[in-house]
């Protein structure tokens, strides 16, 4: 019996064997290295990561309508706060009446307060007090000189675009920036004249019930 014990130490005493589970259960053993060897890393690849294109500012300018017709802004504001009375006399609810001036407030603002108009490489818009407007220049076909401006349309060829509400970009009073803001607007967009004059693009048909009949009737025509 103390032969046994002992031998039994003498195995598990012996380098580079674990003791517990049996040799033919304990699968290959990675092979082990020299002290001296180092061993290499594999080169980690590095994907960079691209950074978003930077939305360059062009030119950006203040505005302020009202005070340019002094007639035509006291009516205005007048009508705006008979508006306001007669929905306090109609539903005497200060939560009824706040709502109803913040929808009037919003859809005046461009004229009721100054407005800050900001050209950009992709975008176009204003800013002002309760509104605000900023697209993209690819949703515009083309634009149209006013003497006071140069509005932004759609395509108004189709309905949609037709319902579609451009953006009108006021100059000065003295029109001293027309010339800046006209070279903007003609790097991005074609005058309404030329734009018109091209042919239009078919749009692929998307499926629903309107292409669904133009199918129905080209197959009729061709009959």
């Amino acid at each position: 019996m103390p032969r046994k014990n002992k031998d039994s130490q003498a195995e598990q005493s012996r380098p580079g064997q674990t003791a517990g589970r049996p040799a033919y259960l304990r699968g290959l053993r990675p092979r082990e290295k020299p002290p001296g060897e180092v061993k290499e890393a594999a080169p980690v690849e590095t994907h960079e990561e691209q950074e978003p294109k930077e939305d360059v500012e062009l030119y950006r300018w203040t505005n302020w309508l009202l005070p340019r017709r002094p007639l035509v802004a006291v009516f205005v504001i007048a009508s705006l706060i008979g508006c306001i009375v007669l929905a306090y006399w109609a539903v005497p609810q200060p939560f009824f009446v706040a709502v109803i001036t913040i929808i009037f407030l919003n859809r005046l603002a461009p004229y009721l307060f100054p407005v800050t108009f900001i050209l950009t490489e992709e975008t176009v818009g204003y800013r002002t007090f309760l509104a605000r407007d900023i697209r993209n220049w690819d949703v515009f076909l083309a634009y149209r000189e006013f003497p006071d401006g140069v509005f932004l349309t759609h395509d108004i060829r189709t309905f949609r675009g037709r319902l579609k509400e451009g953006i009108f970009l006021y100059y000065y009073e003295d029109c001293s920036n027309k010339d800046e803001i006209l070279r903007i607007v003609s790097t991005k967009l074609k005058p309404l004249d030329e734009a018109l004059s091209a042919p239009q693009e078919k749009k692929e048909n998307k499926g629903g019930l309107r292409s669904a009949f133009d199918r129905i009737r080209r197959l009729r025509s061709k009959k």
